[in-house]
């Protein structure tokens, strides 16, 4: 059956691998193709919609690409400068999240869907119309779209004159040295053909539907990874919290099988720890059922899919450790003060710490899944800033 299994895997990544749709990007002097598509306020929006009077720019960006999250700042500052100047803009968004695995979404705590646009446009305070094509691809394709962001580039006539990056800036906030896009519609409004007309669009690649092939066989991969589950002392948690092997985050759980909130705030538990795994993010739940009942335990967590990665693994041995997953045998007393002297004894608690144990988030009771993913992006972005 294990066998049966790992090659439908390998079939199912093997057939997504023959199918992955590679992107052209429109020849230089093309027309750009119309569409219509809906932006985030709801209406319909076509080509002739958006369209400016001296210049249309085009960009394909995303919600999750870390790449397009540092760009959004300086997008909203071209659309400040050159749309006075009779220039029409459009972020369009193409990504399928049919070709989308859950960590891929580690820089954010929003997904590709239309409903998490509306969330990103209104926090970041969007200048301009923010579309979805996610779920047919056809501009995309039409266009050629490689990463996110990809900006083109029309004038008056809606023929190409730049395609390929905004700027230098990639997954940096702040102000870019390059400003490639900035410079062709500087060149362009000045009646000069730009110095520049193509660039490489460095970002993350469009996530084309063609790809839920191999999006299923990473899921199932996941889903088959090993659930060991052991019992812990207060001294153990104890290392656990200080967390000398340094990993970035340690998200730690205290619950149990005949906790109602617990139970229902598992499955965004088990979700946080897929999406931010890469982030070298250890999730370890701890269990305060009764010894006996360990095998009940090891049930639910397989049902839940908390096994340990081969990411997790190689913390783990730096720990010497063996799992992530535990079941408290000792005095709750003494588990408190090796946890969490905050803590008032309550069913769930959750803990937050970073690779020095600094506590990031804690929170007694049903977690609300936003306010932890924050906590963990806001990290992961000041981080990169260093």
């Amino acid at each position: 059956m294990k066998t049966l299994l790992l090659t439908s895997c390998a079939l199912a990544s093997s057939i997504s691998m023959s199918l992955a749709y590679t992107p052209t990007p429109l020849e230089q002097g093309a027309t750009a193709p119309d569409f219509k598509l809906v932006n985030v306020d709801d209406k319909t929006l076509s080509l002739a919609d958006i369209r400016g009077k001296k210049a249309t720019a085009i960009i394909f960006t995303t919600n999750h690409c870390p790449d397009a999250i540092a760009a959004v700042d300086r997008m909203k500052a071209l659309v400040e400068k050159f749309e006075a100047q009779g220039v029409g803009f459009a972020a369009i968004n193409s990504n399928s999240p049919k070709g989308l695995s859950l960590d891929e979404l580690r820089f954010t705590v929003y997904s590709d869907s239309f409903e998490d646009m509306k969330l990103v446009s209104q926090e970041s305070e969007f200048n301009l119309p923010y579309l979805y094509d996610g779920e047919r691809q056809d501009v995309a394709k039409a266009y050629g779209a490689v990463a996110t962001p990809h900006i083109f580039i029309f004038d008056a006539d809606l023929k190409l004159k730049y395609n390929g990056r905004m700027d230098d800036g990639r997954r940096r906030l702040g102000p870019a040295k390059k400003n490639e896009a900035h410079d062709a519609l500087t060149a362009m409004l000045a009646g000069k053909e730009p110095a520049v007309i193509k660039t490489r669009p460095i970002g993350c690649t469009t996530k084309w539907s063609e790809k839920a092939g191999a999006v299923a066989a990473h899921n199932l991969r996941w889903n088959a990874q090993p659930v060991v589950v052991e019992t812990i002392d207060a001294e153990a948690v104890a290392k656990i919290v200080a967390n000398k092997a340094g990993s970035t985050f340690r998200l730690l759980n205290i619950w149990s099988t005949s906790c109602g909130p617990c139970v229902a705030e598992f499955p965004d538990l088990a979700g946080i720890y897929k999406q931010y795994s890469l982030q070298n993010l250890e999730f370890i739940p701890i269990s305060l059922d009764p010894k006996k009942d360990i095998a009940k335990v090891t049930e639910f967590l397989k049902e839940h899919h908390v096994g340990t990665s081969p990411r997790i693994q190689q913390l783990l041995n730096k720990d010497n450790r063996t799992t992530n997953n535990y079941l408290f045998d000792g005095d709750t007393e003494d588990l408190a003060k090796a946890l969490d002297p905050e803590w008032n004894g309550a069913m769930p608690h959750t803990l937050l710490i970073d690779e020095k144990g600094k506590v990031l988030y804690r929170h007694t009771g049903q977690i609300e899944p936003l306010t932890l993913k924050n906590a963990i992006v806001a990290e992961v972005w000041r981080k990169s800033e260093e």
